[in-house]
C-alpha cells in the first residue's frame, strides 16, 4: 500500500513538472532565444526518456507483486505459435504476422492420411525435422491470424482423413529443402581384422 501511495505522489510531482514545460507559451515576437525544430525534438525525446526512467524507478518494482512463475506448456499442447512485437510502435504490418509450427508425427495421422497431409502441405513441410511451418498475415490482428492458421490446419487434417482420393499416383517431391538421405556404408567393405 505504501509503494502505491509513494508511486502516485511521485507521478503527480513529475506530471506537474511536465505540465510546466508543456504549458509555456511562445512569445509573440521571435527573439531568437528559442530552440529550433531539432532542439524541440531533442527536448521531446529527453521527456520520453525521463518518463520511462520514472516508470522503471517507481512502477516496475511494484510489478513484482503480480509476477507469476513460468510453467512450460504441457505435452498435450502440440501447436506452437510465434509472433514478433515491435516495442514503441503500433500497428506495424510485421506485428500481425503469426507463425505456426507443429511436429507432424504428433498430429496422429497414419498411412495414406499422413502421406496425403504431407502432399497437401507442400513446401510448408520439412522432411528433415518432420515439422510443418505455416505463416499468416492477411488479417488485421495477430489473434485473427492465429485463428486463421488453426482453421487452416484443421481443414488440412480433415482433408487428409477423407477417403475419396488418396493421391497415390502423385509423387512426394522434397527438392525444395535439399533433402538427401544418407547412404549407409556397407559393413562387408571393411577389412577383416584377422587378415593382414
Amino acid at each position: 500500500m505504501h509503494a502505491a501511495a509513494n508511486r502516485k505522489e511521485h507521478a503527480r510531482l513529475y506530471d506537474e513538472q511536465d505540465q510546466a514545460y508543456t504549458s509555456m507559451t511562445q512569445p509573440d515576437i521571435w527573439e531568437e532565444g528559442d530552440h529550433h525544430t531539432y532542439g524541440h525534438l531533442l527536448m521531446e525525446s529527453v521527456r520520453d526518456v525521463r518518463r520511462y526512467v520514472r516508470q522503471m524507478k517507481y512502477e516496475h518494482p511494484t510489478l513484482v507483486e503480480h509476477a507469476k512463475p513460468f510453467r512450460p506448456p504441457p505435452a498435450s499442447h502440440i501447436l506452437r505459435f510465434e509472433r514478433s512485437i515491435t516495442m514503441g510502435e503500433r500497428h506495424l504490418p510485421s506485428d500481425r504476422k503469426v507463425l505456426l509450427r507443429v511436429q507432424v508425427a504428433q498430429l496422429g495421422l497414419k498411412g495414406p492420411a499422413l502421406r496425403k497431409f504431407v502432399l497437401l502441405a507442400g513446401s510448408r513441410y520439412d522432411p528433415i525435422t518432420d515439422e510443418l511451418k505455416m505463416s499468416e498475415s492477411r488479417e488485421l490482428s495477430s489473434l485473427l491470424n492465429k485463428k486463421r492458421l488453426a482453421d487452416t490446419l484443421n481443414a488440412l487434417i480433415a482433408e487428409a482423413n477423407k477417403k475419396d482420393d488418396s493421391f497415390a499416383d502423385v509423387l512426394l517431391d522434397f527438392k525444395y529443402c535439399d533433402y538427401k538421405p544418407k547412404a549407409k556404408f556397407p559393413l562387408e567393405w571393411l577389412p577383416k581384422a584377422d587378415q593382414k
